[in-house]
């Protein structure tokens, strides 16, 4: 046991090698079974450049640490997310439940149906998820069957919390395994893969990704601009309904006194004249404002350029059915081989940890 004869233990697994081939006949027989059930999966990908503004100051000098970690230094303090975040928020439950509710056109029929109906079409999980289940799994199943079954409800009371339920969980879990959205730092562009059965919905949905990617980007990058555009507006509204009351008095003023000249209705006269050009002031200044948070929101809303856009897939990116079998022909003999060296080292390693110490 202490010295170990390599050429002895392959000899004996070539006296035994009639064990290593029906171990590989086995698992030759399991191998075109899962390349059988293991349906193909079509890749449909896009690469899209977004366009991020510059950063003055602070922001400048730090800006390729703050883009490292996503944040934006910018003097002016407006939001802005950097694309190395678009991973996190393509993995979001908010984003990856918009997309399962998105609409996706089949190879089969050529209409458009919800993503959601389409996975309650197609099995979610592949022959090897099968092969985990019932065997390195199969112990937290059995844990599980004498747990209650019921499924436990809970009221929701705040709407700013996200519920799934069982069935949109494993179709999320679904998604996050076959998308993935990722940003290349050195070249500066994202891009943005999905992996599915059917053709058709491999490209419908990376388009889809790549919508809702850039939707949810724009959205948060010009909020401040278009809050403070809406706080302007309803102060211009305000404004304008004040102007348009003083410049009514002052006009009925005027045509009541005419052809009346007096002291009193002069001051009376310099004084609406007073509050209507203070009025129109203020209405003109908060005109020029709304104009400038307009031309704010357009500046602040990102640019995407599409560098490959999304095409419908004409062969299956995999699996290679070939390498399939050959992989599992490599584990039969591999496990075979393992089988025989343990039977034979088995016994003296048994005796070695029965062996008494000397006294």
């Amino acid at each position: 046991m202490d010295n170990i004869d390599i050429f002895e233990i392959l000899g004996h697994i070539w006296r035994k090698k009639l064990f290593v081939i029906r171990c590989m006949i086995i698992f030759f027989v399991i191998g075109i079974l899962m390349a059988v059930f293991t349906p193909n999966q079509y890749v449909s990908n896009t690469v899209i450049l977004p366009q991020i503004s510059g950063s003055p100051g602070l922001g400048k000098k730090l800006g390729g640490f703050a883009r490292l970690v996503g944040l934006n230094l910018d003097d002016n303090g407006k939001n802005e997310i950097f694309p190395t975040l678009y991973p996190v928020i393509a993995t979001s439950i908010p984003f990856q439940k918009g997309l399962l509710y998105s609409e996706v056109k089949t190879g089969d029929s050529g209409n458009k149906i919800n993503l959601n109906d389409y996975l309650e079409s197609i099995n979610l999980n592949s022959p090897s998820d099968y092969v985990y289940k019932y065997t390195v799994g199969l112990p937290g199943r059995i844990v599980r069957m004498f747990r209650s079954k019921e499924e436990k409800t809970y009221k929701n009371v705040d709407t700013t919390i996200i519920q799934l339920s069982k069935a949109e969980k494993s179709k999320i879990a679904y998604l996050e395994k076959h998308m993935d959205v990722s940003f290349n730092e050195l070249e500066g562009f994202v891009e943005i893969s999905v992996s599915i059965p059917d053709a058709e919905v491999s490209a419908n949905l990376a388009k889809n990704v790549q919508i809702l990617l850039q939707d949810k980007i724009i959205d948060f990058n010009i909020s401040k601009a278009r809050e403070e555009l809406k706080y302007l507006n309803k102060r211009y509204n305000e404004a304008e309904q004040v102007y348009e009351e003083k410049r009514q008095k002052l006009g009925q003023f005027r045509d009541r006194n005419k052809n009346y000249i007096s002291s009193v209705s002069e001051n009376r006269y310099e004084q609406l004249k007073t509050e209507n050009d203070l009025a129109f002031n203020v209405y003109s200044q908060l005109a020029s404002q709304v104009e400038s948070a307009k031309l704010q929101v357009k500046r602040d809303t990102p640019v995407f350029t599409v560098l490959k856009p999304v095409s419908v897939p004409l062969e299956p990116a995999g699996p290679s059915k070939l390498i399939l079998i050959i992989a599992y022909i490599i584990v039969g003999a591999v496990l075979g081989a393992g089988i025989i060296v343990f039977r034979k080292l088995f016994p003296e390693i048994k005796a070695k940890l029965n062996q008494k110490p000397i006294e």
